[in-house]
């Protein structure tokens, strides 16, 4: 596993299961904790992650961390896709935009 996976991954770990530590973090990934850690500075500007030393402590991600919410349905990006084929111009410049913002990764168009 690469690192830009094992940091997606991460991410993932954490908005679902909203806490762990890095040593289960270094365990599932079979890599060292200082490795996580370096993972985890990394990712901390871009995400909304923290750490809390101690007893019940660990890394977390804020509890309204909701990536999923403004994603689109697949119904919807079928439904856009097809207006995006009929149209020209600036229309389908947005379009394009609003597909790639909030539907699914890599979309070709």
């Amino acid at each position: 596993m690469n690192t830009v996976h094992r940091r997606t991954e991460i991410i993932n770990i954490l908005i679902i299961r909203r806490h762990t530590t890095a040593n289960e973090l270094a365990q599932e990934f079979g890599v060292s904790i200082r490795t996580i850690q370096y993972d985890i500075q990394v990712l901390t500007p871009v995400y909304p992650i923290y750490t809390k030393q101690g007893e019940n402590g660990g890394i977390f991600i804020r509890e309204d961390y909701k990536p999923y919410a403004n994603s689109l349905t697949p119904m919807e990006v079928v439904a856009l896709h097809e207006l995006y084929d009929w149209t020209e111009g600036i229309h389908k410049k947005v379009l394009f935009q609003v597909l790639r913002k909030y539907g699914p990764d890599k979309l070709q168009l």
